[in-house]
């Protein structure tokens, strides 16, 4: 209970203290929900295209269920943050489908409160998994900014302990063309 209020009163907190950058994080992983008690550091440099302009967020992941991840994030853009959380929930965590499907919900804020609501499709090819799906990160701002984005990434596995990542995020609409991007970096598994 104890962890619970403190991570509560952490995020409150970072929601209503930090101001940042327009930015995202996009999706950084295949559809696979890391396992229960495995958790993940990632690395993650972001080239904003449209900005011209860069950021650097340390992720963080830890695999609450076997179908459910939780998702802490952290960038840091000249004097400026970005802090976000989600949760990832495999939709056919049992299926033998060869794509994986998750959904993404959570908050995240750069001066304004923003959500996260994605749609993450992957598919293996030993070693690379390949991801796309559907980003919608509406923020909060004076006018509501409705920004969707079509991310399209590769996941190259090294060892059970550490994933390669380069993603693109794709403007599907006017409101997301400041966050075009081009993302890469690495992920380690804690187990």
């Amino acid at each position: 209970m104890k962890k619970i209020i403190l991570l509560t009163t952490f995020l409150i907190t970072a929601l209503v203290t930090t101001n940042s950058i327009k930015a995202q994080d996009g999706f950084f992983s295949n559809a696979k929900p890391l396992e229960k008690g495995v958790g993940s550091i990632g690395l993650q440099p972001v080239f904003l295209t449209a900005q011209d302009d860069f950021m650097f967020i340390v992720r963080g992941g830890y695999g609450i269920t076997n179908t459910v991840t939780g998702h802490l994030k952290l960038g840091l853009f000249e004097d400026e943050t970005y802090f976000g959380g989600h949760f990832e929930t495999a939709l056919n965590g049992s299926s033998e489908s060869a794509v994986d499907v998750a959904a993404l919900t959570g908050l995240y804020t750069y001066g304004d409160l923003g959500l996260k609501l994605g749609l993450n499709l992957s598919t293996d090819f030993d070693p690379v998994s390949i991801y796309t799906g559907i980003n919608y990160q509406p923020l909060f701002a004076d006018e509501t900014i409705h920004s969707v984005l079509i991310p399209i990434g590769f996941d190259l596995h090294l060892d059970n302990n550490i994933d390669l990542i380069l993603e693109g995020n794709i403007p599907a609409n006017n409101d997301a063309d400041y966050l075009q991007s081009i993302t890469f970096g690495v992920r380690v598994y804690l187990k």
